[in-house]
């Protein structure tokens, strides 16, 4: 069995997915995990090789995560037989927020407000989720379910219940469950007591940051989108600096995303992601452009 964790960004897949990672523990059962490098590039030639291994053997667990967007990365995925794939929705202006908090915490990003962030990074994060959202919620398959993030925060039991029995687990302790895997006790277990990146979440009130009128109208233009294909033309023109480097991710691997496959994999690709890649970011023309129009209108 494949248990695929396909949420959005800051939308809550890492929690959800230690929530199952710790049930097959609890009950002493082995996983194995994919090409890792694969799942977060989009190789998706690749990505097939793992997915046919995890159908080949029945007998095992087999865990990913990926954050598939693009029709073409979510047939993909809905190519395996033995497949469960777990998505996790929250508030698009909440999801926004936690990652305004995450990107200045812990990413490493500075911005010198609300605004800088949006036109900088949160306009490309905010598209990408919404385009996620709209193809998946065109798909209807019985190997496909959705979970709210608040649910996962404040009805604990009830949720985590109907996750392990979608896994197809039995026996399952959701008391110690819970104990184990709570926010709370994640915050100790990954020194996040500010929780930069395990936040509790909600309908947090995005004004508090000080948006200005055209951040706000953008924003409500985007999650009131219904076409991915102009989600996905919009996102694409924020990612160009990547497209022309890695290739685009919603096509099959190139030698390019093949190049970045690999450097994904040592440590050089950490520091390219730590170190380079936010710098070059904040010199992408649309970034400077949008940021010198939101200084002169202020």
């Amino acid at each position: 069995m494949l248990l695929f964790f396909a949420g959005g960004h800051r939308m809550g897949s890492t929690f959800q997915g230690l929530i199952v990672l710790h049930a097959l523990k609890q009950l002493g059962i082995k996983y194995r995990q994919p090409d890792n490098a694969a799942m977060n590039v989009f190789h998706l030639e690749k990505m097939r090789a793992f997915l046919k291994a995890a159908d080949d053997n029945p007998k095992w667990y087999y865990y990913a995560k990926s954050h598939v967007a693009f029709p073409t990365q979510v047939e993909t995925v809905l190519a395996a037989e033995r497949v469960r794939i777990f998505l996790v929705w929250r508030d698009q202006r909440d999801a926004l927020v936690s990652d305004f908090h995450f990107s200045q915490r812990h990413a490493g990003h500075v911005y010198g407000s609300f605004q800088d962030y949006f036109w900088r990074r949160g306009r490309k994060v905010l598209l990408r989720n919404r385009l996620q959202q709209v193809v998946w919620d065109g798909v209807e398959d019985d190997r496909v379910r959705a979970w709210d993030y608040l649910d996962l925060v404040d009805n604990f039991e009830r949720s985590a219940g109907e996750m392990v029995e979608f896994a197809g687990m039995e026996g399952v302790d959701i008391e110690a469950l819970k104990k184990s895997v709570s926010i709370g006790q994640l915050r100790k277990k990954f020194n996040d007591p500010k929780g930069a990146f395990f936040r509790k979440g909600g309908k947090q009130d995005i004004e508090e940051l000080g948006p200005d009128k055209r951040t706000l109208a953008a924003i409500e233009d985007i999650t009131n989108e219904t076409d991915w294909r102009r989600l996905g033309r919009a996102f694409e023109r924020e990612d160009w600096m990547h497209i022309v480097a890695f290739g685009r991710e919603s096509k099959e691997a190139g030698l390019r995303k093949t190049f970045h496959w690999w450097l994904f994999r040592t440590k050089r690709a950490h520091w390219l992601r730590r170190e380079v890649l936010p710098k070059l970011y904040k010199l992408s023309p649309r970034r400077l452009v949008a940021s010198i129009l939101y200084r002169d209108q202020r």
